[in-house]
């Protein structure tokens, strides 16, 4: 039976967050993917806007996807007693309870997103 301490339970749950927001990312490339096949189409003005409104949406996911990412190994190097090179005042590292919380508010907004990418991609594709 293997037994893990509360130190390699941490890291495996701030593993297991680092894969996730990289399938995020991958993700928010493919959906760039398809709203660039539409923007090259001859699209009605009506859904060139919304095609703008996703490509704003998910650049700032990809930004967001990208600060969590980085926040998440810096957490892990703090976990682990290994000195933290960068401090962000505006985004707090500090412990596992804070990224917990930060990476509930990320799963929540991109889930939002992709299905609200979701329901307007079926009517164009």
């Amino acid at each position: 039976m293997n037994m893990t301490t509360p130190t390699e339970e941490l890291h495996q749950q701030l593993n297991s967050w680092k894969e996730e927001v990289n399938e995020v990312r991958t993700e928010v490339k493919m959906m760039r993917e398809r709203l660039e096949q539409i923007a090259l189409s001859k699209a009605s003005r009506d859904v060139m806007t919304k095609v703008e409104h996703f490509e704003n949406r998910l650049l700032r996911q990809r930004e967001v996807a990208d600060e969590m990412y980085h926040d998440l190994k810096q957490c892990a190097k703090k976990v682990s007693n290994a000195p933290v090179t960068a401090v962000h005042d505006d985004r707090p590292i500090d412990d596992y309870d804070t990224m917990q919380h930060r990476m509930e508010i990320f799963q929540k907004l991109y889930i939002s997103l992709k299905e609200e990418f979701n329901d307007f991609m079926p009517c164009e594709v």
